[in-house]
């Protein structure tokens, strides 16, 4: 898979799990005055307790589903057609995957203690 490709897939499929991971407006509020960590507590809740979650925990399902699909079929079409190629390691770009999304999900929980906390 090109660079560019992986760089555009990143964008709009984190674009996308930003928007599943946000909760709406409004939705949990801390006090101004709580300590950094209190926050950061109350944000990795806020964050996966609330309806679109799971949304973005079906995406991330069907991804990983699709990559491992993908590599499948591309190993199986190599041995029906007589092909010899390397196609990769379908475990590295579920592993990338995955901390894509872990990076994603820490970052918004930072973000909004920081926010809350001030």
């Amino acid at each position: 898979m090109p660079f560019s490709a992986i760089v555009v897939f990143a964008i709009v499929w984190g674009g996308l799990m930003v928007y599943f991971l946000t909760p709406f407006n409004g939705k949990m509020e801390s006090s101004a005055d709580a300590p950094f960590f209190e926050a950061l507590k109350v944000s990795f809740k806020r964050l996966i307790f609330h309806k679109k979650a799971i949304l973005a925990f079906f995406l991330l399902m069907f991804t990983l589903l699709v990559i491992w699909s993908y590599f499948i079929s591309a190993e199986e079409y190599d041995l029906l057609h007589g092909m010899n190629r390397d196609s990769g390691d379908p475990v590295l770009y579920m592993s990338g995957v995955v901390l894509y999304v872990a990076f994603l999900y820490l970052f918004l929980a930072v973000r909004w203690a920081m926010k809350s906390s001030k």
